[in-house]
This record gives C-alpha cells, structure tokens and sequence, in this order.
C-alpha cells in the first residue's frame, strides 16, 4: 500500500473514529437514561424496603414506627397505596422468595420464581441491588425489574422488594430522543468533511515523496552522489536538503565505520568487565567496567600483572586454552565481591578476560535456599528441613542400634482465638514468641520446627524416656505462662503428641503422623498436656473423624429429632412448659443423647446450625400443640442457647424469623444460657440480650450454681427464669445444709421477681421438700421424661405429669 492509499485510509480511519464516537454517544445517551431509569427505581424500591423494614414515620409524636414486613394486612395496604397513588407495581418476599405482598393478592404465599437468573436469591444473599427482565405471560412485553434487600436493624436482609420500572425506563428514553437524532446529523456531516480533506491533502503529499523514494533507491545501491532538490519551505523540502547532507556525510563515514567494528566487538557487553592480557600477562587494555568490578579503575589495571590486579585468575598459562571458572576478589578497600570469569585465548597474541560481578546472584541463592528450608516469620526449620533432619536421625539411630530419638508435635490450644480477636499482627507475634520459648525451653542440639500455622515439631536425639518426658513437660510449662501481645495479656495452652523411639518406623513422615495422631488425643483428653503414642489412637482419631462428617450431615439428612419434657407447676399440678431437647438418630448408632455429640458439635461450630434446627422445630411443635389443646397445651417452651450462638450477629433476626414463620408468641418461648456463657462478656451479653427480650423473648440461666454464681451478673444481666442445677437436687434428702442452700436460692430467685426451676426432681422426698421451700415450678424423670412432641401432647398421662406423680398434699 503506498502513502496515498494510508493517507486516505488513515482519513477514512479517521471518519469512522468520527461514526464511532458518535455511535458510543449515542449509546452512552441511552445507557445514561437507562442509568438513570434503573437508579431512580432503586431509589423508589429502597424507600419502599425502608418503610417495610422500619415501618412508616409515626403519625403523631410519641408514636414507634413498626415495621410492615411481620405485618400482612399493613404491607399489602401500603402496595396498594403506591399501586394507586404512584402507579407503582411492587412485590414483596421473604428470604425464602416466598411472597408477602403483591399487587396480585392471588400469588401471595407462593414463591417467586420470574427471575430467571435468581437475582433475588443473589440480592438476599448479598445485599446488593440487581435489576432483571421479566416475561410473564400475562404480559405480552417483557417487564424490567429491579430488586433490592429489605434490612432490619441489625444491618440483617430479611428479604427483598421486587419494583418493576418498565413504564419509568421507556420515559427516559423518549425524552433523549431529540439529542439522539441531532448527534446522528453533526456526525454525518463530520465524516464527509473528513474524507473530502483526506483526498486533498493525500494527493499533495504523495507527489514530492515518490521524488524521495526514486533517489532514496539510488543511494541505497551505493551511489552517494545523488541529491535530491525539493523546492519550498516546508517539512518535506527540510527532509531533502536534510538527504542530501546526509549522503555526503555517509562517504565520509564509511571507512570510520569500518575501522571501529573490532572495538565495537570487545566492548558489546559493556555491563561485563573486559580486559585484555598478552602473551606476557599484563593488562593491555580494561573497560569501565572491568575497572568498577576490580576496584581499581582502568588506570589502575593498565599494565598491572594479570594475576596480580585479576587475583581470580589460575596460576598456569592463560593462553592454554578456554576456562570458565569463579572465584571471590578482593578490592582494595578491604571488601570482596564474588566474580564469574571467563578466560578465551587470541592465537599467540594474548587472551581476552571477562569478568561478571554474580554478588547479588549468590546472595539471592543463599536466601532461596533457605527460605525454601525455613519458615518465614519464626526463622525456624520447615516441615521439609525438620523431616529432612528427621530422617537422618532415623538413619543414624539404626545404625547404632538406640531408640533415642523421640519426636514431640506441639498445638497451640486457643491460638485462633487470639487471632481472630486482636487480629493477624497479634497472632504472628504470639507464634515468635512461640518459637522463642520453646527454643529456650530445650536443649541447644534439639531441633524446633514451625510446621504451619500453630503447629511445631521438636526432633530430640540422644534423649531417653525420662528426658522426653522432662522436655515435653518443659514445653507445656513455657506455654502455658501468659503472653503479652500488644499490651494484652494471652493465655493459651499446648497439646503435645509424643512418638519416641522412631528408628523402627518406615520413614520421617509416618513418625510425623503418629505424633500428630497423639497430639489430637491429647486435645481430646482436655488439652495442655502431652500423651505417648499408642496404637489404638488411630482407631479413635478415625471414629472421631468418622462422627464429625456423620454429624455435619444429620440436620441436611433429618436425623435429628426433638424431644420436650414437661415443666410442672407444682401447685396447679399440671404441666406449665416444656423443655426442648435434641437426640440424635444416627444410622448406626441409633437413638444418641445430647452428651454423645453436642461436645463434638461445640468443637466443630456445628452447634449453631443444631440450635438453629432445635429452636425452629420447637416453637413449631408448641404452637401446633397449643392450636390443637389450647386448655391442655404448656403456656412456655424452653430452649437452649450455646455460647456460639451470642458470636452471631443476626441471632435476634434469627429467633424472630422462627416466631414470625411458626406463629408462636414471644411470650411463650424462653432462651436458657449457662451462667459461664452470660459471663463472657458481661456489656455485649447484657445488650444482645436486651434486644432478644425487646422481641418479648424470656431469658433463663440454665445450671445455675454451678458456674460463677456471682449476685453481681443477677443485676446486670437480664434474665427471668434460674434453673437450679440438678446438682443441687441430688442428695438434697439427706443433706441439711444442702437443703438450707437450695431453699435460700429459691427465696432469693422469688425475691428478684424471677421464676425458679429446680431441675433434675427423681423421687417423692425431692419433690416434697422443694414444695415446703417454696418452690413453684419442678422438672425432672419423676415428673416426665423427654418424648417427642407428637407422643407428649396426645399422652395425657404424660402431660399432665403433678396427676399421675405429685402427690396429693403437695397441692
């Protein structure tokens, strides 16, 4: 393609940038009225998941907004308002997409399922406003929707609100219409003047170039005699007299060209130090880099004895043949630098030395590798160093016959608490305090490892049993004192696993196992202490492994099942309430008590998820009691919290979900913590409590007596119910001052105006007792066992347990 066509392509180029920035403006016009569209029905849908979320603003002072959303016949009220008034069409669903409200009261109830892509689900997941095209076939256009979450007050997306803006998105459109059509005519009258330039322009310009070309062409076959006139003033009449200076320069310059082309050769690695040696060995030439390298300068080099300025250098002939050596050179300001050298021969003449300064190169080596054998933040060994060395111990202990050698793994017990609470910082500074102590703790020929996060391994040779133990015990007691992090004292602990006598063992990594293996006994034992390694831990860290996956399942496969025992009010003699209690239908098990798996579900975080279920399925089972047997039914259901549940932060949202979505009151459902659980956090318990009790919730401290016991938590807490611990009630027969205590717990529950439970009531004389201290209300086997709630509420007998089991003058 020659000048011509490339300046009229190039012009033509330049239209079509033209037409296409016209097409972009045209498209950014109907992209910004469909911005603004889309935003302005967020804004509206956000207004209207506001007023659903936090209700409309009071009428008058002094009155609380409530919210719509737990209130049928209010949002449908207010859809059909902005229906009426605004022409607005809104759907209103839960977190489930199932509907609340609708334009349509036809498909309240059912799930909404318009949205092809799940934008709803996708909105309520993540809060985040989305739009979507609906095809309904009541409707022959597609609608556009748009969707955004309904929050409460916990910042909790308690659902979504569907506003379809087909009507306000075509308003938008017309009204750019005009714009659009006004950029259209401009940009069609843009490109013509373009091309119409490029034709001019394009034809001046390719007849003085071909003159170039045509003596360019001669130049090029060596003829420099040749110049180019170009007549005028312009840049290409500069460019021709510019040609001509130059083909007279080129002659001259030839020869020049010509003589330089074997220094050139020398110095074309000029990063690289060059000096060249003759036959004698002394430097008769040296670049600057050669200079820099050594020390000494070019001057300093320049008939100096090869090997004496160049101390690298091998001390037999240099011109003997090609070497590639290194070695380390010391300059003359006492430091040294490592140098890769290269020695080619030039004939009889001399040879040619080329230095490379590889200091850095070396240095990062070194750091590589050990960067690849140690851990980065403690400094100490790696796994791979630790079982490198671990199999050489391994081999040496074979060799002389000696069971010496033990191996201890080390867990730090309570390390992700510190971590998750002060933060990363925190938790890399306590695991090099680790490394420290455990360093400090052991003898200077034991090897410490950090194997990965809390972990470390120590290999310990020419150790018997009796010093193991004694460095195991070492471990413990330099773990177990308290940390300072950031000016917060820290206190965790560390399970140690045990595996001494490793030579008969296949490699380092099955030793690594069985200490590992030991570790988790040790934790399962209680933690902060060590354990020997002995075979059967296998077969208990499996079956353990084998019940947590079992267990992850249970509540997605409906193995758990719900038990309620009764409450008994001891003057009325009937039933006042119910406890909730979960078991467990393992398939191979069968029927498990709370015991066989709620620690494990503690230890796992499946607690929350087991609660959850519990307290969903309980407030379902009463209310479907009470709809059944209102005069028969408990006027309460009790259901257990654990210490996970208070970490989460929509548990409010959580617990009113399940009254709203069962139909119970909040009146009839208590929320039982331990006493240790209230006391964790005394200001952020007291508050999320408040808001639990704010929904009409009840607060009991379960086990009570047999945690902190402090009267202090009694006023700061909020709580309405104490359980008296079973404990308690065990013994009380024969126990005078046990009966003076139980009897001063009552009075003094009866006093701060709060109900009072004694739990664990297994024979008559417990039963009669408690009746003369007062005591109102009694739970235990004597008074019913727990049952699932269907065989409970159609047993009479069982039910109304004071009639088959309280004696009559105890009425």
């Amino acid at each position: 393609m020659d000048v011509r066509h490339k300046l009229l392509g190039a012009f033509l180029a330049a239209a079509a940038l033209v037409a296409a920035t016209g097409a972009i403006v045209l498209h950014a016009d109907s992209a910004s009225a469909a911005r603004a569209a889309v935003t302005a029905a967020e804004q509206m849908a956000g207004g209207a998941a506001k007023d659903i979320a936090l209700g409309l603003p009071p009428a008058r002072a002094g009155q609380t907004s409530v919210p719509l959303f737990y209130n049928p016949e209010a949002l449908a009220s207010y859809l059909d308002r902005l229906h009426q008034n605004q022409n607005r069409d809104i759907v209103v669903v839960d977190r489930f997409k199932r509907i609340l409200a609708d334009a349509a009261p036809e498909d309240v109830g059912e799930t909404f399922t318009e949205d092809s892509g799940d934008e709803v689900t996708h909105t309520i997941e993540d809060g985040k406003p989305r739009i979507f095209v609906e095809h309904g076939d009541d409707s022959p256009k597609p609608m556009l929707q748009v969707v955004v979450p309904v929050t409460g007050p916990a910042n909790i997306v308690k659902g979504a609100v569907i506003l379809e803006y087909t009507q306000l998105y075509n308003q938008m459109m017309d009204a750019s219409r005009p714009a659009r059509q006004a950029i259209v005519t401009a940009g069609a009258i843009c490109i013509l003047l373009v091309v119409l330039l490029g034709f001019v322009i394009a034809t001046s310009i390719t007849r003085r170039i071909d003159s170039l070309t045509r003596a360019v062409q001669v130049i090029r076959d060596g003829d420099y005699s040749r110049r180019v006139a170009l007549k005028g003033r312009d840049d290409l009449a500069r460019l021709g007299n510019a040609f001509d200076d130059m083909t007279g320069r080129l002659e001259r310059s030839a020869r020049e060209i010509l003589a330089k082309e074997y220094t050139d050769s020398i110095l074309a690695n000029a990063g690289e130090g060059i000096c060249g040696v003759d036959a004698d060995g002394r430097i008769t030439f040296a670049n600057a880099a050669a200079g820099r390298i050594t020390g000494l300068g070019v001057d300093g080099l320049l008939g100096e004895d090869a090997r004496g300025a160049l101390q690298v250098l091998p001390d037999d002939d240099l011109v003997a043949g090609d070497e590639d050596r290194e070695g380390t050179l010391q300059r003359p300001d006492g430091s040294a630098v490592r140098v890769a050298y290269t020695i080619s021969h030039i004939g009889k003449r001399g040879a040619v030395v080329v230095l490379r300064d590889v200091s850095r190169q070396r240095a990062l080596e070194r750091d590589l590798r050990h960067q690849a054998l140690h851990d980065g933040l403690t400094g100490l060994p790696n796994r791979k160093l630790f079982l490198d060395r671990l199999e050489h111990a391994m081999t040496r202990a074979r060799a002389a016959r000696t069971e010496l050698t033990a191996v201890l793994y080390l867990d730090l017990d309570g390390f992700k608490k510190v971590n998750d609470s002060l933060g990363h910082n925190a938790g890399d500074q306590l695991l090099r305090t680790t490394a420290e102590r455990l360093a400090a703790a052991l003898r200077p020929q034991d090897t410490v490892a950090r194997l990965g996060g809390d972990e470390f391994a120590v290999l310990l040779e020419d150790a018997d049993r009796e010093t193991v133990e004694a460095r195991a015990q070492a471990c413990l007691d330099a773990l177990n004192q308290p940390f300072l992090v950031q000016g917060r004292k820290a206190v965790v602990s560390v399970s140690i696993g045990v595996v001494p006598g490793v030579s008969g063992y296949g490699d380092a990594d099955e030793v690594l196992r069985n200490a590992d293996v030991a570790m988790y006994a040790a934790k399962a034992r209680g933690k902060g202490c060590y354990l020997l390694f002995e075979s059967h831990m296998h077969e208990q860290l499996l079956d353990r492994l084998d019940s947590e996956s079992r267990l992850r399942d249970a509540v997605h496969r409906g193995e758990l099942r719900l038990h309620l025992q009764p409450v008994v009010d001891l003057i009325q003699r009937k039933t006042a309430g119910v406890e909730a209690l979960v078991r467990w239908e393992d398939p191979e098990r069968g029927l498990q008590q709370p015991g066989a798996f709620i620690p494990l579900a503690e230890e796992t975080g499946l607690i929350t998820e087991i609660d959850r279920w519990v307290l969903f399925e309980a407030c379902l089972a009463v209310k479907q009691w009470q709809d059944r047997t209102p005069d028969a039914s408990p006027a309460w259901v009790s259901v257990n919290l654990s210490a996970a549940n208070l970490d989460i932060p929509d548990l409010t949202d959580r617990v009113a979900y399940a009254l709203a979505t069962t139909g119970l009151s909040p009146h009839c459902l208590v929320l039982e913590l331990t006493e240790t659980v209230l006391m964790r956090d005394i200001a952020v318990t007291s508050a999320r409590l408040e808001e639990l009790r704010e929904l009409g919730v009840k607060i009991a401290i379960d086990d009570f007596g047999t945690g902190y016991s402090s009267l202090g938590y009694l006023r700061d807490i909020p709580v309405d119910v104490l359980k008296v611990d079973r404990s308690f009630i065990t013994g009380l027969e024969d126990n005078p001052r046990q009966q003076d205590l139980v009897s001063a717990v009552i009075q003094l529950g009866h006093t701060l105006g709060l109900k009072v439970v004694a739990e664990g009531v297994e024979t008559e004389d417990q039963l009669r007792l408690l009746s003369r201290m007062g005591a109102r209300y009694a739970q235990g086997y004597y008074l019913g066992r727990p049952a699932p709630a269907d065989q409970l509420s159609t047993n009479t007998a069982t039910v109304r347990a004071g009639t088959v089991n309280v004696p009559e003058d105890l009425s």
